[in-house]
């Protein structure tokens, strides 16, 4: 891919709408400052300087979308607290619509909270509920779907396994899609995997597509025989498998892995890199990529992701950016 290309196919996410169904949740981060071990155990202490917010799991996709200058919906549960109210904001702040997003008083909301000293990650505590969400709620994401998926040019499934995206909700969304002729991409847990047969993408990361498959990644012969078996399990036109440091590699029904190297990058932090990656991917299907371009773009924005620290999205610039480095700073070739 030159940089004309690139540009262009940038410049069409502009406005593609994308229908994000899935396990959204509040990241949370106590930032602080170390300077003494408890006398209670030895255990930092860490005094708490500030509290911030952000949107994640399948919200931070959504997120991702409209950075990529993309406009997304989300679909999802909520508990009917305080934290639910608080990812609600950071939603709208970031301009995500979110009236599709079902609140529960039976569900918490999904919350992790990470405490920070400086950039350092001490501690993460997680608040959650992962069984899989009732029939009646179930009928109630999918009939919020039929409502916005006329206006959807994709529809972006991703899956935390934290029980929205039960195989009644997979079944019925990508039918609906299937039938009006919208893509369909998805980031699904090993649990979940064999339940997304019929999507347009599956997009799986190194240790994900090794549970699916039972096959090592270590070495390209090893991911060839993954990326196959993934694409014959979930009958899909397409799968990615993200090998971290490794890059990326896609595969096409019918032909032979392609794999895209890294751009060599400082690695700041990899939280993320599978939400950016997987919006850029159904931005560009949307835009009317093929898969090569549609990873391609997929693996810039993963790229992109590394260099920055928190689970936060990538823009256009940005993947600009990544892009020019990956090439000497040229401006084309």
């Amino acid at each position: 891919m030159n940089s004309d290309r690139l540009g262009a196919l940038l410049a069409r996410f502009k406005g593609k709408r994308v229908l994000v169904i899935g396990d959204c949740m509040l990241d949370e981060y106590v930032w602080g400052q170390v300077n003494r071990i408890s006398p209670e155990a030895p255990v930092a202490v860490v005094e708490q300087t500030e509290t911030t917010y952000a949107a994640g799991g399948a919200s931070n996709v959504a997120v991702n979308v409209v950075a990529m200058e993309g406009i997304a919906s989300i679909i999802s549960v909520v508990g009917d607290d305080a934290m639910g109210c608080q990812l609600r904001e950071e939603l709208e702040r970031s301009g995500v619509r979110h009236e599709g997003l079902v609140v529960r008083p039976d569900r918490p909301t999904t919350v992790k909270t990470r405490i920070m000293s400086q950039s350092h990650q001490l501690l993460r505590v997680d608040r959650e509920l992962r069984t899989p969400i009732s029939d009646d709620i179930a009928a109630q994401l999918v009939a919020r779907v039929q409502e916005e998926l006329p206006a959807a040019d994709a529809v972006l499934l991703s899956d935390y396994h934290k029980g929205v995206l039960t195989e009644t909700v997979i079944a019925e969304v990508v039918s609906l899609a299937r039938k009006q002729g919208k893509p369909v991409t998805a980031n699904p847990k090993p649990a979940n995997t064999v339940l997304y047969r019929g999507v347009g993408l599956i997009s799986l990361n190194r240790s994900e597509a090794e549970a699916v498959t039972r096959v090592s990644l270590a070495e390209l012969a090893g991911v060839e025989q993954a990326g196959q078996a993934l694409l014959h399990l979930c009958a899909s036109e397409a799968a990615i498998i993200t090998l971290g440091g490794r890059g990326l590699a896609l595969f096409e029904a019918g032909q032979p892995g392609r794999h895209l190297p890294v751009v060599p990058l400082e690695v700041f932090d990899p939280c993320g890199c599978g939400d950016s990656a997987i919006a850029a991917a159904t931005l560009a299907r949307a835009a009317g990529a093929d898969w090569v371009d549609a990873a391609t773009l997929a693996n810039l924005a993963g790229n992109a992701k590394v260099r920055k620290l928190g689970v936060v999205p990538v823009n256009r610039k940005e993947i600009e950016q990544v892009y020019r480095l990956g090439n000497g700073g040229a401006k084309g070739h």
